[in-house]
């Protein structure tokens, strides 16, 4: 496995951590939206479980260094498509330019469900996110979504009322479970239920793409 801070190959060029094999092809990615934490060690260990089982992660630094309020919306939804298009360039070598995949994590959730609407990636992951109707709607790729029973970012009968109206995708629901359980870094993480999530995770993507080929 190869991980560490990079600056992405698209201007401005942005830093990103990766994660990605150490084994020759062209894999498929995830480009993740982190919470507003950041890039915490937590979300790196994320990435590196994605490696490991075949996938170049990449998680561009939303917060560009610091903490941010709305005013750096604008700018995480540019810098996480900027995420997507340098696994578009041809001849990395290591990234699968057609197989993208985009996980939103958090506030995380929203940039992401824009970012793979607009840029027609195929599969969209949503952990203990926050839920637009209208995003998830214009995103025409596969959909898993993955949130806490007690999470206030989307109470559970949201999220059930949203699962019902928008009719398709995968939708799991943890009981006693609130936001940040997927981050080991964050306060509400729950080990049990982040290592079901990442499992349900894996299998996803391999849907999505096909088994990929672990580091």
């Amino acid at each position: 496995m190869i991980f560490g801070t990079a600056a992405l190959p698209v201007p401005p060029n942005r830093t990103a951590y990766i994660a990605r094999p150490d084994v020759e092809g062209e894999h498929p990615s995830v480009i993740v939206a982190h919470d507003q934490t950041g890039v915490t060690p937590g979300v790196k260990v994320i990435a590196r479980h994605f490696a490991r089982y075949g996938y170049s992660a990449i998680v561009p630094d939303l917060n560009r260094g610091s903490m941010s309020d709305g005013d750096g919306f604008e700018w995480a939804v540019s810098d996480l498509a900027d995420g997507v298009e340098s696994v578009r360039i041809p001849g990395t070598g290591w990234a699968a330019e057609s197989r993208i995949a985009v996980l939103g994590i958090g506030v995380g959730g929203v940039p992401a469900s824009i970012v793979a609407a607009e840029s027609e990636v195929g599969c969209l992951v949503l952990v203990g996110a926050a839920l637009e109707a209208e995003l998830l709607s214009a995103f025409g790729g596969v959909l898993l979504v993955l949130q806490g029973a007690d999470d206030e970012l989307a109470p559970a009968e949201e999220v059930r009322d949203l699962q019902k109206s928008l009719g398709r995708g995968e939708w799991i629901l943890y009981p006693g479970v609130g936001s940040g359980f997927l981050d080991e870094s964050a306060e509400g993480f729950n080990s049990a239920v982040s290592a079901d999530a990442l499992s349900r995770i894996i299998g996803f993507l391999d849907q999505c793409f096909g088994e990929a080929i672990a580091s």
